[in-house]
């Protein structure tokens, strides 16, 4: 069992603190919403002691605590102020006495100037989604209209509890995906930069000794002098012309033709395409079901959705779908006919849409999908690392040996 220290709203919206035990930190909170309080922090006890130990301590010396302004309003941030005003909204306060202490308590600077000028907003009359709706770069299209629909319907505080389950979900999704690529990333970075050594400096040593040799050189050594002499007088050149494709790909994609033709390039990937072309489905999805969850109309929730997906062949099948479901159409069967949804997305509309359960369906193909990609994901991994230890071992062994011919053709000679 750990310790773990709160910050927390009472039923009677009075804000409380403490300390509880419990074997984790998602049992902490359940814990603590079983007894109707509304977690705003938890964390473990040694972590919040040394913390508060260093916050009273500068206080004590007269010193100011600063929020930090230069950080970025990350993906967590969000995820976490989300989590925080639904507990704060579902004890009971008010949406301006919830950001009002949510401003109090952040400690990142950029996330407190924005929500001081939704705070404005919201006290000069204008409802949480268009306050919000205000900020774009922070609070996205699908978040707002979850919102709007929330205050619609006066379910706001499940809505944001769907919307925190969801962020929180995507953020763990890309933790594991960025701890699972640090270490093949790092180990071809690494393996480059040893194999663009050797060839730059160690190489050209041994070409002025075989020039003092007078003999033919066999065909394996005149091929790394080649490739040698070749990466010492256009090396920077061809990174130079990498980079240029590189920035022009890049803006070609910002176009739809040229990101249209590119999406379908990736696409056509072996391998890489399949994950690509899955990635977007399990996006549209798991929006879509969100966005149904959380009570907006299915035609906006289409138009949501479709420019959530990054994939530009993907968003034209949508885009035909969802004229076709504003003509009356079923969704299964525009979907179908797209093209561009397997029989597992297909299947499960349908049988979604028969039971009244669409909203469910679409999380668990998301749910299938994602799980599918995570274990693909692994398993190219776990052959990947093997793989670039081999072929970087491969091409030095091969340099090593094309630099020895030489001496030992020189010594058969005698």
């Amino acid at each position: 069992m750990t310790s773990f220290a709160y910050t927390a709203i009472d039923e009677q919206g009075r804000e409380t603190s403490g300390v509880l035990q419990a074997e984790s930190r998602v049992a902490a909170l359940a814990r603590l919403q079983s007894q109707g309080i509304y977690a705003m922090t938890v964390e473990s006890a040694l972590a919040a002691g040394s913390a508060a130990t260093a916050a009273a301590g500068a206080r004590a010396a007269g010193i100011p605590t600063l929020r930090r302004r230069g950080r970025r309003i990350s993906g967590a941030d969000l995820a976490v102020f989300t989590r925080q005003l639904a507990s704060l909204f579902n004890a009971g306060l008010s949406v301006a006495r919830c950001l009002d202490t949510l401003i109090d308590h952040s400690e990142n600077g950029r996330l407190v100037a924005i929500l001081e000028q939704v705070r404005r907003a919201v006290g000069g009359g204008s409802s949480l989604w268009e306050a919000l709706a205000e900020h774009p770069r922070v609070f996205s299209e699908l978040y707002v209209n979850l919102v709007r629909a929330g205050e619609a319907s006066g379910q706001l505080g499940k809505v944001l509890d769907r919307l925190a389950d969801a962020l929180e979900a995507q953020q763990e999704y890309r933790s594991r995906i960025r701890a699972a690529l640090a270490y093949p990333l790092l180990l071809m970075a690494s393996s480059a930069l040893v194999i663009a050594f050797v060839f730059a400096f160690l190489v050209p040593r041994f070409q002025a000794i075989f020039r003092t040799l007078g003999h033919q050189l066999p065909l394996p050594t005149q091929v790394s002098l080649a490739v040698s002499g070749f990466t010492g007088r256009y090396g920077l050149w061809v990174l130079a012309a990498l980079a240029i494709a590189m920035v022009a790909a890049r803006m070609a994609d910002r176009t739809e033709a040229g990101g249209l033709f590119l999406d379908r390039l990736r696409m056509r990937l072996p391998i890489l395409g399949s994950l690509a072309h899955k990635d977007a489905l399990s996006r549209f999805c798991r929006t879509l079901s969100t966005l149904l969850g959380g009570g907006v109309p299915i035609l906006t929730s289409f138009e949501v959705a479709e420019r959530a997906v990054g994939n530009r062949v993907l968003r034209q099948a949508i885009g035909q779908v969802r004229s076709a479901v504003r003509e009356g159409e079923n969704l299964a069967v525009p979907l179908q006919r797209s093209g561009a949804f397997p029989a597992l997305v297909t299947n499960m509309v349908a049988v979604g849409e028969e039971t009244g359960n669409l909203e469910e369906m679409l999380r668990r193909i998301a749910d299938a999908y994602d799980a599918e990609l995570q274990n693909r994901t692994r398993q190219l991994l776990s052959l990947f690392e093997p793989g670039i230890i081999l072929l970087m071992g491969l091409i030095v062994g091969s340099i090593v040996i094309s630099m020895l011919l030489p001496v030992l053709q020189l010594s058969t000679a005698f």
